[in-house]
């Protein structure tokens, strides 16, 4: 049996039998995958699906009460618990999504070698399992914000469905890459977790775009004139291009409330933002973590398709 899955059609396959190697050929498979693996991670534990809900409840709790109870830390905004508790969810996801698939293709060795079927299809379920409990988690800070009356509603959160979708590209991409280089070596692993670590801290889980800025001292108050650092400025262009920082900044506008800015009005410096500063006046920085999301999904497909046909020798 051929190990090229990704690459190959079965001998003989022609016509329509050529077609079997799409992704749309083989989505019931990729639901089913989904599906049983988001049962099975709760299998044998008492609480069962509530972890899903517990764990980002309870990063929630010890970062509120460290940061904001014992040490007064907050960037000034409206909601900000709410606001708090959006931002883990979403980290949550984009850490439990990238740390599954990158174990996908590893850990189903012995169905690669029996099975045919595109390589890529494991990945795309285990990241599909993540998703599902991202949507669970989001719905429970819709709730609760709206139990709490902290949530302003408009015409903006048809901007949530394209922010979603940018954030699952980004997760997929990165999941595409880690997992394909996972399979020889296991070093990526402990890897990724020293780097998640730092990304935590630059992705604005915790606090808002303006409130980075202002301890940069990049924010300036309104007719006020600041020498700019070069290692400021340059700190402030690569958390204004970490996607995740952008998608949790949007999201925030979008589903929680107005007064937390879009990224859009903060980068081009048409916005006097948190407690009259003034924001950045960087235009062409805009784009940027649009651009990171395609580079990476594209990077991570194709190192994925590259690798695939010597999955099954790998493993």
């Amino acid at each position: 049996m051929s190990a090229r899955a990704d690459t190959e059609v079965p001998a003989g396959a022609t016509g329509n039998g050529a077609q079997l190697n799409s992704f749309s050929h083989y989505r019931h498979l990729t639901l089913e995958l989904a599906i049983s693996q988001f049962k099975l991670r709760y299998t044998q534990s008492v609480l069962g699906y509530l972890w899903s809900l517990l764990k980002p409840a309870m990063i929630f709790g010890i970062i509120y009460v460290i940061f904001v109870v014992l040490f007064d830390v907050r960037d000034g905004t409206q909601y900000y618990g709410i606001q708090l508790l959006l931002g883990i969810v979403v980290w949550t996801f984009f850490a439990e999504c990238t740390a599954l698939s990158m174990q996908a293709i590893a850990s189903n060795g012995g169905l690669i070698r029996k099975a045919y079927f595109p390589r890529s299809i494991l990945v795309i379920a285990a990241s599909l399992t993540s998703l599902f409990t991202f949507l669970i988690n989001l719905c429970l800070v819709i709730v609760i914000a709206a139990a709490l009356h902290q949530i302003d509603i408009g015409l903006r959160i048809v901007a949530v469905i394209p922010l979603l979708l940018e954030l699952y590209m980004l997760a997929l991409g990165i999941s595409f890459f880690l997992g394909s280089l996972f399979v020889q070596y296991r070093d990526v692993g402990h890897l990724w977790e020293v780097l998640m670590q730092l990304l935590f801290y630059g992705s604005g889980v915790m606090f808002s775009l303006s409130y980075v800025l202002q301890r940069l001292h990049l924010a300036r108050g309104v007719g006020v004139t600041t020498n700019y650092r070069p290692r400021d400025l340059w700190m402030a262009w690569l958390v204004v291009c970490n996607p995740i920082m952008q998608i949790c900044e949007d999201l925030r506008h979008a589903l929680v409330t107005p007064q937390a800015p879009w990224t859009e009005t903060i980068v081009t410096g048409h916005l006097a933002a948190v407690h009259q500063y003034a924001a950045l006046d960087v235009p062409w920085l805009l784009p940027m973590p649009f651009l990171v999301v395609a580079l990476i999904l594209a990077a991570g497909a194709f190192t994925f398709r590259a690798r695939a046909r010597n999955f099954a020798e790998t493993l």
